[in-house]
């Protein structure tokens, strides 16, 4: 296998607005379902999942938490699908990933809900971008760091990781792998071993 190059589908590959209306719909359907205005103040909370759980058990019931999570994960893939548009990509990027392909191997790592993955890709017009595509399973909690964690041991080292520069990218950089956070849709809070403003300076880095 060619060295690999992951990408990270929200804040690289496709900019935030879909993700972050699906997030404020999903308290807003929840509110709706369970006739109560005020679950949609939660959206604004950092730390939110603790109020999923919270709303999925006042919905469900007393049962299995990974089960509450697979219900919760299902309805915010359905209503990320929903949003995505073919403007929230970043073209340059998908045309330099192109020119890639020749000398690496190209993975999307992505925590978001895996039943939504293949969908936006086929909106958006990348289903044959990728040569492996790496979801988070919707059962379990999504955490980016596991993932990295799980490819590597399954697949073997990531050379290049291009991601927005959230939290994240600060973890990920512990695995030894050369992090590029990029600016070209929020200006990250945190920095990777590289930080590019624009998509033509991956250039200097990767070649």
């Amino acid at each position: 296998m060619n060295p690999v190059i992951a990408i990270d589908l929200n804040g690289a590959l496709l900019k935030s607005r879909p993700f972050e209306k699906a997030h404020k719909n999903w308290f807003y359907v929840m509110s709706i379902l369970l006739k109560d205005k005020s679950i949609i103040k939660y959206s604004k909370l950092d730390n939110y999942f603790d109020k999923v759980n919270e709303i999925m058990q006042r919905y469900l019931g007393n049962i299995n938490p990974k089960t509450r999570t697979t219900f919760a994960r299902n309805l915010f893939s359905m209503l990320t699908v929903s949003e995505v548009k073919k403007e929230d990509l970043v073209q340059e990027l998908v045309d330099y990933l192109l020119q890639l392909k020749k000398k690496y191997t190209l993975v999307l790592i992505t925590s978001a809900p895996e039943l939504s993955v293949e969908p936006i890709l086929e909106k958006i017009g990348c289903s044959e971008l990728f040569d492996i595509v790496y979801k988070s399973l919707l059962k379990d909690y999504p955490n980016k760091l596991s993932l990295f964690k799980r490819f590597i041991k399954e697949k073997g080292k990531i050379e290049y990781y291009i991601g927005a520069g959230d939290k994240d990218i600060l973890e990920i950089k512990k695995l030894g792998i050369k992090t590029i956070s990029v600016n070209w849709i929020v200006k990250g809070e945190f920095k990777g071993d590289y930080d590019v403003k624009k998509v033509r300076e991956l250039k200097e880095i990767i070649g």
